[in-house]
């Protein structure tokens, strides 16, 4: 297994104990530090998903009226959901400390990009638009057409969107962070990938794949602003 499978693998498979993965991290201390280097964002994501229950949350559902008696939902269950949207609300402003975009960039993409690499297929363009406007955006046709998934994920100021772009030479994940600074167009390389930043009239992206610099005029003029938007 090289370097890049292995990380592949940490990124797909974080608590796995394959035998196999065991005996790369011990083939070099470059699999080590991709090991650890694991290991630590999925305690960070941890950390901020350990969020306490709200005190008396329980004895206060128990005092909401229910209207009809056959549609009341066990007080558990009820209970269960609402520290679920609570807990996705604050896990939001607990967001793992990256040391700079470059490093937040790499970690997430091995996190989350080849999962969703694996899903790639054509998203529905009715999700795409209302995914887009909850953060005042829009996409032009040339880069919204090719949408093959699209999810928010966190950022380093908050929530943000992955997308894997169908393009003809292959796909192309896209970052939007609404309200992150980034140097426009400075470059990086990792495992076998590129990533490029692109500042945007509203926040910014960060382009990884393949000859990204062909891509930074499509992400650049596509990603904008909503009409009427704030």
């Amino acid at each position: 297994m090289d370097l890049s499978e292995f990380r592949r693998r940490l990124g797909a498979e974080p608590d796995s104990r394959a035998e196999d993965l065991r005996a790369a991290r011990r083939a070099g201390p470059e699999f080590e530090a991709a090991a650890a280097a694991a290991e630590r964002f999925e305690a960070r994501l941890r950390d901020a998903l350990d969020v306490p229950p709200p005190a008396g949350l329980i004895d206060e559902l128990r005092k909401l009226p229910a209207r009809r008696a056959r549609r009341r939902w066990p007080v558990a269950l009820a209970a269960g959901l609402l520290l679920l949207v609570s807990a996705a609300g604050v896990v939001w402003q607990l967001q793992p400390a990256w040391d700079s975009v470059e490093d937040y960039v790499v970690a997430h993409y091995r996190h989350d990009g080849p999962l969703l690499l694996a899903r790639l297929g054509t998203a529905e363009p009715a999700r795409t638009r209302s995914l887009l406007a909850e953060f005042d955006l829009d996409a032009a046709p040339a880069l919204a057409d090719i949408i093959g998934v699209i999810k928010v994920c966190p950022t380093p100021d908050g929530r943000g969107i992955h997308m894997v772009l169908n393009t003809r030479t292959g796909p192309l994940t896209v970052i939007y962070m609404p309200r992150t600074a980034v140097t426009d167009g400075e470059r990086l390389a990792f495992d076998d990938l590129e990533a490029m930043l692109v500042e945007l009239p509203s926040g910014s992206a960060a382009v990884i794949g393949h000859r990204v610099e062909n891509y930074y005029a499509l992400v650049h003029d596509s990603l904008r602003p909503l009409a009427g938007g704030s």
